[in-house]
């Protein structure tokens, strides 16, 4: 891809596959499953967008990307 990181979403239902992603620059969001959190762990970078399904990560990002 001709673009930096920074320009990439990385869209994922597991929170390590956001936190490698947001360590390469990406912007990330998760996808919540029962078990399957944000770890509120101080010194791991949070998802940029939670949702329960990709719809409603779909209607964030669109709201985020309008403002």
């Amino acid at each position: 891809m001709a673009v930096p990181p920074s320009a990439c979403f990385m869209v994922a239902c597991h929170v390590w596959d956001t936190v490698g992603a947001q360590s390469a620059s990406y912007t990330a969001g998760l996808i919540t499953r029962p078990g399957n959190a944000p770890l509120p762990v101080a010194s791991l970078p949070q998802p940029n967008l939670v949702a329960p399904d990709l719809p409603g990560l779909a209607d964030q990002l669109i709201q985020r990307w309008r403002s």
